[in-house]
Order: structure tokens, then C-alpha cells, then sequence
């Protein structure tokens, strides 16, 4: 074998060692970038329905708020300074609360789109988690519905006082350990916070 041969055998194996070379490092910059792009999806998903998380459950707290201003009620009405017929009342504290509702309705509607985009990501385990949270926006309006009904009924509906006690607290956030809702919130809230966290700290 010449000398020429044997050259040209060893150019031939460095060009295919070369060309190996430069494949796998096309694979594992192409490997590494596809792991870039899932972690910043992972990410910016997870801020998004960290975000609305809070974004309603403070929504949730204003809506809540024990303390109704004057200037919540419609114009006329007056409260305890004057004299209202039931049905008067029922659409005064309708009115408080359809504007209280209102922001509640469209952070809920922010939060369910994030939820739907962290399913696709992250499976069925985060919308279990945000079923919680849900079922508590759903309580505190069916009781806000109670508080409404009982207006229109000139208080008959809330002649028992334990039910009464138990939507009023379901409506007003007082704070105190002893509300149930408030409660429940709080736990929805931390067990979305556990699945969503791991996927900020990995960004």
C-alpha cells in the first residue's frame, strides 16, 4: 500500500469521525434547546397561573369585604335612614353585589385559561387543584345569592339563625378562624401554590 493510499485512508476516517463530531453536537445543542424551550413554557405557564390565582383570590377578598360604603348602593337608596319596601332592599344589595361580582367574574375567567394551559402541560393533576379553588368562588356566590333572596323576602328567609350565621360568614370575610370558607380558600390556594412553585424554581 502506498504511501498516497494510506493518506488517503486515514483523510477518509478523520472526515467521518468529523462528521460524527458535528452530528452529536447537533443533536445535543438541538436536545438542549428543546429543554430550554420546555422550561420556558413550564415557566411563563406557571407565572400566568400563579398570577391569577392571586389576581382572584384578592378579587375574591374584595368582594367579601364586611364593610359596604354608601356609595356601593344605587342612587335613592338610603339604607336604615329610610323607610324601603323588601323588594326595594332586594335590588339595592342585588346591585351591591352584581358590581362586587363583576372583577370575581372576569378573574375567574383568567384563572380557568390558565388552568386550561397548565393541563396541557402538566396533565390532570393541576385542574383537580383548581376544581378546589372553583367550588369556593362557587359557594361564596350561591350564599351571596341567600344574602339577595333574603333581602326580597324581608328577612323571613333568615329566621333561622344558625343558617343565617353560616351564609353571612360565607359572604363577609371576618378573618376569624372559625370561617369556614375563608378557610377553605386559604387551603385551595396553598395546595395550587405546592403544584406551581417546582415550575417557577426549575426557570
Amino acid at each position: 500500500m502506498s504511501a498516497v493510499e494510506v493518506f488517503s485512508i486515514i483523510k477518509d476516517v478523520f472526515l467521518a469521525g468529523a462528521a460524527g463530531t458535528t452530528a452529536y453536537v447537533a443533536y445535543t445543542g438541538l436536545e438542549k434547546w428543546q429543554k430550554e424551550l420546555r422550561g420556558k413554557a413550564n415557566f411563563e405557564v406557571a407565572r400566568e397561573l400563579i398570577k391569577s390565582v392571586y389576581k382572584l383570590r384578592d378579587e375574591i377578598g374584595y368582594c367579601r369585604s364586611p364593610f359596604i360604603f354608601a356609595a356601593e348602593f344605587p342612587d335613592g337608596y338610603k339604607g336604615s335612614l329610610g323607610k324601603h319596601t323588601a323588594e326595594e332592599e332586594g335590588q339595592a344589595w342585588a346591585y351591591v353585589y352584581s358590581k362586587r361580582w363583576e372583577p370575581v367574574g372576569q378573574a375567574v375567567q383568567h384563572f380557568d385559561a390558565a388552568v386550561l394551559e397548565a393541563e396541557a402541560l402538566w396533565g390532570v393533576s393541576i385542574k383537580e387543584k383548581a376544581k378546589e379553588l372553583r367550588q369556593c368562588v362557587r359557594s361564596l356566590q350561591v350564599n351571596i345569592e341567600a344574602v339577595i333572596a333574603d333581602k326580597y323576602s324581608g328577612g323571613e328567609d333568615f329566621k333561622d339563625k344558625d343558617f343565617a350565621k353560616k351564609v353571612r360568614s360565607a359572604v363577609s370575610d371576618t378573618k376569624s378562624i372559625e370561617n369556614e370558607l375563608t378557610n377553605k380558600i386559604d387551603v385551595a390556594i396553598g395546595g395550587l401554590e405546592s403544584k406551581i412553585r417546582p415550575h417557577l424554581s426549575r426557570s
